[in-house]
């Protein structure tokens, strides 16, 4: 007679994990401890993958747009209120685009729609625009080269000459 003890006598049960089987856990539980390792070193660092790169303010356009009675966007220096440009019914799906997104966050917020909005030009060339009312920012760099012309026409335009502006 044998005396050595089954699993079922000892109250244990018998491993029915193959050695791939094993392999394959213990591989997945060393995964799952490095994500855990890399979201403490993350939180103790304070690194963050979505952070953008410090760059330095070049230039800062002050904007407001308005809508005219035929369908025409006026798009205007805030302080002294001349014209820049005049996006004509139909064109500029972009930009009026961008700029009824912000304008709804202001209507969400109570925040009012006054139409002061930031232009900024950073030293990388990103142009970001920016409700100052709200806070919101839209970086204008994640809708690619073309729509980023329209906006850094807005910045680079010159304000009408004071005697054009005056009919001499």
């Amino acid at each position: 007679m044998s005396n050595a003890v089954t699993p079922e006598q000892s109250g244990g049960r018998a491993s029915t994990l193959d050695p791939s089987s094993r392999a394959l856990l213990v591989g997945l539980a060393i995964f799952v401890l490095a994500i855990l390792a890399a979201t403490l070193f993350a939180r103790l660092t304070g690194y963050s993958m979505n952070s953008i790169p410090e760059s330095t303010v070049v230039d800062v356009r002050e904007l407001g747009f308005r809508d005219l009675p035929n369908g025409v966007v006026e798009v205007f220096e805030w302080n002294s209120k001349s014209a820049i440009a005049a996006i004509p019914s139909g064109e500029g799906a972009f930009l009026r685009g961008v700029v009824r997104s912000l304008v709804r966050q202001r209507r969400g917020l109570d925040s009012g729609i006054a139409s002061l909005f930031e232009l900024t030009r950073y030293d990388d060339g990103r142009l970001v625009l920016s409700d100052p009312a709200t806070g919101e920012q839209i970086d204008l760099v994640a809708f690619g080269s073309t729509n980023i012309a329209v906006f850094s026409a807005l910045m680079d335009a010159p304000l009408p000459q004071a005697d054009s502006v005056n009919g001499w």
